[in-house]
């Protein structure tokens, strides 16, 4: 049986996912506490706007969130270092969805949340099931913000893969609607794509909601992989209780990570 048909029907046999699925452990340790941070401050400046109209105190406080999420209080040196951490959550994301498959037998059962695993299966399944439902939308979030860490970067990719033939054209490329949509979907708008949610109301506000919620995604997976991480890690007699559980691999991954 060659390497394509065991991990179509035995991936847990083959030597790339054991390697994929120790990198992905090890980037989400150290990542943790990055992820949980701007995932959950990246849901409350979907609100921004609202909030930024609210007292002079929450205005102060808002603009500070804005700071940490995308300078991490460190000015350009800071954005590039989230720009960094934006690519290796693009590796988490294409590394999870590897690690997923669970073989053909079984795949559409890991669709789901099965009932009756016990707490420490029933993390694990929630881990991969989240992972997996959110792919895509961590994907754009990794490549938007990748992207405001590094638009050189992205141009020069473009301008390599889709070259200008003609300088006197005034068009724009397929490439360039690629960045733009990019850039644009980052903050939750969609009136560019035949959806009429201009300005305040109902449409703008269900899509706030949606990327408020979707952005939580994140530190869903941060939280969970901890404790899936701490259950393999100590042995099953001296494991402390689920929540005690997540608090004492976060805090560690502080030191880990210093």
């Amino acid at each position: 049986m060659n390497v394509f048909r065991r991990w179509v029907h035995q991936p847990q046999r083959v030597w790339l996912r054991r390697a994929l699925f120790q990198v992905h452990l090890w980037t989400g340790i150290c990542l943790g506490l990055y992820v949980l941070m701007i995932s959950v401050t990246g849901s409350v400046l979907v609100y921004r706007n609202e909030l930024f109209r609210a007292s002079p105190r929450v205005m102060r406080a808002t603009e500070w969130l804005l700071d940490l999420h995308d300078n991490l209080l460190a000015g350009e040196a800071g954005r590039s270092v989230n720009g960094g951490c934006a690519f290796a959550v693009l590796a988490l994301a294409a590394s999870g969805l590897v690690i997923w498959w669970p073989g053909i037998k079984t795949w559409r059962r890991s669709l789901t949340l099965p009932r009756g695993l016990g707490w420490r299966r029933t993390i694990w399944h929630l881990h991969s099931l989240v992972g997996f439902w959110t792919a895509g939308f961590t994907t754009v979030l990794g490549l938007s913000g990748a992207y405001f860490s590094f638009p050189e970067l992205f141009q020069w990719v473009a301008d390599v893969l889709d070259p200008v033939t003609d300088p006197t054209l005034v068009a724009v490329r397929v490439s360039d609607h690629v960045i733009y949509w990019i850039a644009y979907l980052h903050f939750g708008r969609i009136n560019g794509i035949g959806i009429p949610c201009r300005g305040p109301g109902l449409c703008d506000q269900a899509t706030k909601a949606v990327w408020a919620f979707f952005g939580l995604a994140p530190a869903v997976l941060a939280v969970t992989g901890a404790i899936v991480w701490w259950n393999r890690l100590t042995p099953k007699r001296s494991r402390p209780p689920t929540h005690s559980a997540a608090l004492i691999v976060l805090v560690f991954a502080v030191s880990v990570c210093a």
